[in-house]
């Protein structure tokens, strides 16, 4: 199924919450929300939602991490990033990335490499 919001056409979810739970949505939204301005976590997991089963804008990225279980996007614009587990579907994380660990990787195409690859979560 999919549905609009805010001119942006998702999937809707079976689930009540896109997070596995509403104790891990709340969990990120402490740790993240309050870097996109998200003012509740019910904000915060409305922007995961449409950041990674939305449309992807042109700068967005996607991979499929080398164990099949996790779908990562990154946007190199923004530098907005989430993961998602495959199945179940649910929101694993989402959080703009330092600048620093960016350039650690030598840029967005490095970074986004890097963590396409990784196997070690």
């Amino acid at each position: 199924m999919i549905d609009v919001i805010c001119g942006i056409v998702v999937k809707k979810h079976v689930c009540a919450v896109p997070f596995a739970n509403t104790l891990e949505r709340d969990v990120h939204f402490t740790k993240h929300g309050h870097k996109f301005g998200a003012t509740d976590a019910s904000e915060y997991e409305r922007m995961a939602d449409v950041f990674m089963f939305g449309l992807m804008g042109v700068n967005t990225h996607e991979c499929i991490r080398p164990r099949n279980i996790d779908r990562l996007r990154f946007d190199f614009g923004t530098h907005y990033e989430g993961v998602a587990c495959i199945s179940p579907e649910f929101v694993r994380t989402f959080y703009p990335v330092e600048r620093r660990f960016i350039l650690r990787r030598g840029g967005e195409r490095g970074y986004f490499t890097h963590e396409c690859s990784r196997t070690s979560l």
